[in-house]
């Protein structure tokens, strides 16, 4: 197990290397650049003057040099400055991804414990009025799309009963609090719980299913053993495996899932960072939030294949733990 996890931490940098190539790529072969957002539009300046802009920021040189360039940057600890205020790319990050991962924690946590019991619930009770409304409703998550959910929510709670704040993560003006941060977290983790929580029944409820039709399951219930020892020590570590692992792999998915919802609620977080900065053409900013990113979902996928192997032992004998 630990020589696996040396090759895939290894595996990292390179992975990383591909990613952001291909981002570059993308990004500076889109139309528009910074100049011309920082002046308000190409009309606002002579061509001489955006020349001389695009100079003064390094723009004017081939790609694969301002790639090289950025990238020896970044090897050395400096994430840049932002393009279009002068900010430092790092503390815009730091600051984006307290904020997201605060969000994606909450919203993961609440997803894991809520689909365990509903999908435990359906799944040992198969073709019951629990099993088709807890089935009837993780489908119907599946078909609710996030930006228009967090805009009814926002309507419904926000604007019409005046409940929950509709944006931000804190009260302009008033000193931050638990209380307050909590109510501005309402609506944004209820949008993504509500649209993200279907897959994770659905799976519960299936491997659950499967677990019970299996023949140790049935020859444990032979043998008279009670329903929790029969639950605890056969039932959920073999049906709980895949679930694990999903929900190892899910947590970077959701960070980089929930840029719509960011933005809906105006979300301080890494996602409406991105959008924020895209409509920019801000590159130094676009590319940490890359990078970044990318580094979630590389350690999303080690963290689910560790959980994994720690529910079964074939997994740990072949990776050599």
């Amino acid at each position: 197990m630990l020589r696996f996890l040396l090759v895939r931490t290894i595996g990292i940098v390179p992975q990383l290397i591909v990613v952001s190539m291909i981002a570059f790529a993308i990004m500076m072969a889109a139309p528009g650049d910074p100049v011309s957002s920082l002046a308000g539009g190409a009309e606002h300046m002579t061509e001489a003057d955006h020349q001389r802009v695009l100079k003064n920021l390094g723009l004017d040189r081939p790609l694969h040099v301002q790639y090289g360039d950025w990238l020896l940057r970044i090897a050395s600890g400096d994430w840049g400055h932002s393009l279009r205020d002068g900010r430092e790319v790092s503390g815009m990050l730091l600051y984006a991804i307290g904020h997201t991962l605060t969000l994606v924690a909450y919203v993961w946590l609440l997803m894991i414990a809520s689909a365990l019991v509903f999908g435990y619930w359906a799944g040992s009770r198969p073709r019951s009025a629990a099993d088709y409304a807890i089935s009837g409703f993780s489908t119907l998550s599946l078909a609710i799309p996030p930006f228009w959910l967090g805009l009814m929510l926002i309507l419904i709670f926000s604007v019409m009963l005046d409940i929950f704040p509709s944006s931000g993560a804190a009260k302009i003006g008033m000193r931050e609090s638990l209380g307050d941060r909590l109510m501005h977290l309402v609506l944004p983790v209820a949008t993504i719980y509500l649209s993200h929580i279907g897959p994770y029944i659905r799976l519960v409820r299936g491997s659950v299913q499967d677990t019970l039709s299996s023949g140790f399951v049935r020859a444990a219930r032979a043998r008279g053993l009670s329903r929790w020892t029969v639950v605890s020590r056969y039932l959920l570590p073999n049906a709980l495996g895949p679930f694990i692992a999903w929900a190892g792999f899910s947590f970077p998915l959701l960070v980089s899932g929930i840029f719509v919802v960011e933005w809906v609620f105006g979300w301080p977080g890494l996602g409406r960072l991105f959008l924020r900065t895209a409509m920019a053409r801000d590159y130094p900013v676009m590319m940490g939030c890359v990078i970044v990113i990318c580094v979630l979902v590389i350690v999303g996928n080690l963290l689910a294949d560790c959980l994994a192997a720690a529910f079964n032992p074939k997994l740990r004998r072949t990776h050599g733990g």
